[in-house]
């Protein structure tokens, strides 16, 4: 056992279990236990079966391109509200554009082990994968691999497959004795002239996989940007209701870019306007919601998810006041100002709640403004119910799973 520590989240793990169960040939490259990405070798033959597991579990293949046999997978592990990351390789390639290439994954998954119930590459193949790995790809050492290869540099040796592949001219020796004296100066200085011998051994293949991957990376963000094309989401409910800060949630622990846009129609006024300004104001209203909805498919085109906080069917609960016969025509007109978002979140708490959380309204005003929402959610397209009478940590990661399963969906068709 070489104290390798592997991701413990639930969804993680039923990955894993799946995988062996399908008799998937894979392995764990590196460790998992910070929550990364869980990057796993996996024999060509059983690519399709691995791919497959993948769909099962409601994974989403993220786009990518240039990136050699790379192949991303996405999910939601809501028990806890974290993204789980799978990063699946048929080839052990090295450099920024997977331009070096080892041939040497079938040799290092016939010496895979188990350990925690995982199989993992031998002590040797993953010191020298994750040596290479940090030379190669990232040019530098994080903490974490530091870390790891300090464990690992004792027990290693010159017996990996990994090391057969490397150029004559690559000293594995001085490299294993620069791990184990804890050199990374010496490691990192290193990297170029690793680097350069492998151009040099190799140079047709090495600079063919070079310019093709180079050449793809120069569209992939466009590319990205159109697959992973943004919702809109609307935030709705009385105050205290908690839609700012779902809202803020969103923005922060969403895995794509998440924009907010605050779409509130009645903005609070501690000096009342005079009747000349509330009219300019009322007569503006309708043209400011549409401005911030133009606004808001600006981020759309580009990739991002927008959450309005509030949103024009605010204007659909009953008026209050004078006037009201008047009142009712305008708000029908300010209610349909912008298109229905893709998606709307109706947050439901009892007015003693949100009035204990806000403070502004009374809680029987807040408990017939619920009401008025429940009856709504019948009449709004693609509306979810939730729960709002629970930590906010709960309800965001109820909304997040809501939104995950609409990115699936979508990519479905």
């Amino acid at each position: 056992m070489n104290g390798l520590q592997i991701d413990a989240r639930p969804l993680t793990r039923r990955l894993l279990a799946a995988l062996d169960e399908a008799g998937v040939r894979c392995c764990l490259l590196r460790p998992t236990a910070g929550g990364g990405d869980i990057d796993m070798l996996v024999d060509t033959a059983d690519q399709a079966a691995a791919i497959a597991v993948m769909d099962r579990h409601r994974l989403l293949r993220l786009a990518a391109y240039g990136r050699g046999t790379h192949a991303f997978y996405l999910g939601f592990d809501q028990s806890t509200g974290s993204w789980v990351e799978f990063d699946l390789v048929t080839e052990l390639t090295f450099g920024r554009h997977c331009e070096i290439r080892t041939a040497a994954a079938a040799a290092c998954l016939a010496r895979r082990h188990r350990e925690d119930g995982v199989w993992v590459l031998g002590t040797d193949d993953e010191f020298w994968a994750l040596l290479l790995h940090c030379l190669l790809d990232k040019g530098g050492f994080a903490e974490r691999h530091v870390r790891r290869l300090e464990t690992l540099a004792p027990l290693a040796s010159l017996d990996s497959p990994l090391v057969r592949t490397m150029p004559l001219r690559i000293d594995a020796a001085a490299l294993l004795a620069h791990a184990r004296a804890g050199r990374v100066p010496a490691l990192v200085a290193a990297s170029q002239g690793i680097r350069r011998a492998w151009w040099r051994a190799e140079p047709a293949i090495v600079a063919s996989a070079y310019l093709r991957a180079a050449a793809l990376r120069l569209v992939e963000r466009p590319l990205q940007a159109w697959s992973r094309r943004g919702p809109s989401v609307a935030v709705l409910g009385p105050d205290g209701a908690g839609k700012s800060t779902l809202a803020a949630g969103l923005e922060s622990r969403f895995y794509f870019p998440v924009r907010r846009v605050y779409m509130g129609l009645w903005p609070s006024r501690d000096v009342p306007d005079g009747p000349v300004r509330a009219a300019l104001r009322v007569a503006h209203r309708p043209f400011l919601a549409w401005w911030r909805y133009i606004g808001s498919l600006r981020h759309r085109a580009v990739g991002r998810a927008v959450v309005f906080d509030r949103y024009v069917y605010d204007a659909r609960l009953p008026p209050r006041g004078s006037l009201r016969w008047l009142k009712r025509l305008y708000f029908w007109v300010l209610s349909r100002t912008c298109p229905a978002p893709r998606m709307a979140v109706l947050l439901d708490a009892p007015g003693e709640v949100m009035y204990a959380r806000s403070g502004e309204y009374d809680p029987a005003h807040l408990e017939a403004e619920r009401r008025h929402y429940v009856r709504l959610a019948t009449r709004i397209p693609r509306l979810v119910r939730v729960d709002a009478n629970r930590p906010p940590d709960e309800v965001l990661r109820d909304v997040l799973s809501h939104l995950w399963e609409y990115y699936r969906r979508r990519a479905g068709r």
